[in-house]
């Protein structure tokens, strides 16, 4: 049996993540969630550096909805898959079914399997959405997989866990959100005082101590202050501690 040969693109700085992200989000290819929005594509570049995905590929392959990063169904099952566990789909057109199994590479001998069928979809209200009408099995392929890998390897999708149609059929009060330390509101003005580039230097420097990579630094911020960032100049310096503090906090406070 031939071996699977992996490219592995080239590691991008994170000042060369940023200085892409400025450029790639000023042209017309670029997706609609990324444009115009520079740091919602360095995100997306840094989660993708680190499954092996190109800074281009990671913009067509992750997808921003209400705010949080996703995945397609084909990322979610090669990250699966690049982390040496066993994905099996099964799909079963005469009764409408699929059924995703995941056998873990340190326990192979346990099947993890999740079913989604148009039983499934009645109970979830989605049999009458036209893409269930029109192509189910696709519908259901792609949600047995996310299903799966949620159930049976989170920690080989980096966090980024979700389908796009998922979290579009969520209602918004049960979307996963990261709960972040409260943030008094800051009053919205034409302008303000940005943080310091020393003081990116330290949050980043904290990220870093507490196991985030730039790009998962970001995001907190976002999560913190509730709104998208174009880059550390949208971040007003009077939240600077409060950022601090919430990346200082233990990972199972912020959870």
């Amino acid at each position: 049996m031939s071996e699977i040969v992996r490219h592995e693109p080239q590691q991008l700085s994170i000042a060369d993540q940023m200085q892409f992200s400025e450029i790639v989000t000023q042209g017309d290819m670029v997706p609609k969630a990324y444009a115009g929005k520079p740091a919602n594509a360095l995100i997306a570049i840094g989660l993708g550096q680190a499954m092996g995905l190109s800074p281009a590929e990671s913009l067509y392959r992750i997808d921003v909805i209400q705010g949080k990063p996703t995945a397609s169904a084909e990322l979610i099952a090669s990250n699966i898959r690049k982390a040496g566990h066993i994905l099996r789909v099964e799909v079963d057109e005469q009764n409408t079914s699929v059924r995703a199994t995941v056998y873990r590479a340190d326990d192979p001998e346990f099947p993890h399997t999740v079913t989604r069928d148009m039983k499934w979809a009645q109970q979830m209200g989605l049999a009458n959405k036209d893409n269930y009408k029109k192509q189910p099995l696709t519908m259901l392929q792609w949600r047995a997989i996310s299903g799966v890998g949620r159930l049976a390897c989170p920690e080989a999708l980096y966090g980024v866990q979700y389908i796009p149609e998922e979290l579009g059929d969520m209602p918004a009060a049960s979307r996963p959100s990261r709960v972040a330390q409260p943030v008094e509101q800051v009053a919205e003005e034409p302008q303000f005082e940005p943080i310091t580039a020393d003081q990116w230097q330290q949050l980043l420097s904290a990220g870093q101590a507490a196991g985030l990579d730039p790009a998962q630094v970001g995001a907190l911020a976002a999560d913190v202050l509730q709104h998208d960032l174009r880059g550390p100049q949208d971040i007003p310096a009077n939240q600077y501690d409060n950022i601090l503090a919430n990346i200082q906090q233990p990972q199972g406070e912020q959870a």
